[in-house]
């Protein structure tokens, strides 16, 4: 970002993030690390826990979790230094310095059932930044992830046209500066979408969370 800065013409109020899936994962990162930078971030389908991806992995016998290993030095599970390398690699572990940065986390609501990387990293993030009496309680986390269906005592998000047809809103929530969107799909980034709100944005202003009406087009991420 500096490179660019000093060799070509920015406007550094509206320097963004994005990404999905290992890239959801960087960006929740640098978000963390470096709320200083950015007028905003949207991360998809992101990990915000490393360790409990690998035992996630673990369990559902998925190759990640040998490459979680080979990057930590060691099994997690089972090594105190690889564990420490585990979350000292999670965004969960520094997102709370990005509570001024608006920040949309959206990921389709079958991840970790059709895809590798379950809802509950979306709920989390968003539980970290947002205030006490909006975050979503535990045992609401366990049933939407397991049950890939959100609790009946949870009201239906407004419409968004966004999120029509196939891509139908299933969960939203906003608090602070953070959201949480929960749509029909898998493993994927609406990257016009994103990239449509990031566009609103604008360092040291209030968050626009409303961008009008598009086509929204899923990349599936897993490989």
């Amino acid at each position: 970002v500096e490179f660019v800065k000093q060799n070509a013409k920015v406007d550094i109020q509206r320097i963004y993030l994005i990404g999905g899936s290992g890239g959801g994962h960087a960006t929740l990162l640098l978000a963390g690390r470096h709320p200083e930078i950015w007028a905003a971030a949207s991360a998809w389908c992101p990990i915000s826990d490393v360790l409990a991806w690998h035992q996630e992995c673990t369990l559902a016998k998925r190759g990640y979790a040998a490459q979680i290993e080979r990057a930590c030095g060691g099994n997690p599970a089972n090594s105190p230094e690889a564990k420490a390398e585990a979350v000292r690699r999670s965004p969960l572990t520094y997102l709370a310095a990005a509570k001024d940065l608006p920040l949309d986390i959206a990921t389709g609501i079958h991840d970790g059932h059709t895809g590798s990387v379950p809802v509950s990293h979306s709920l989390h993030a968003f539980n970290l930044l947002a205030r006490p009496e909006d975050r979503i309680p535990e045992e609401d986390i366990q049933y939407i992830t397991a049950q890939r269906a959100v609790p009946e005592h949870y009201a239906q998000p407004a419409p968004d046209p966004i999120y029509s047809g196939k891509h139908k809103l299933h969960f939203r929530r906003q608090s602070n500066r953070v959201r949480v969107t929960l749509f029909e799909g898998g493993h994927s980034i609406l990257s016009n979408v994103g990239l449509q709100w990031l566009e609103k944005q604008c360092r040291g202003q209030e968050p626009v969370w409303e961008i009008g009406s598009l086509q929204a087009e899923a990349s599936t991420l897993d490989k």
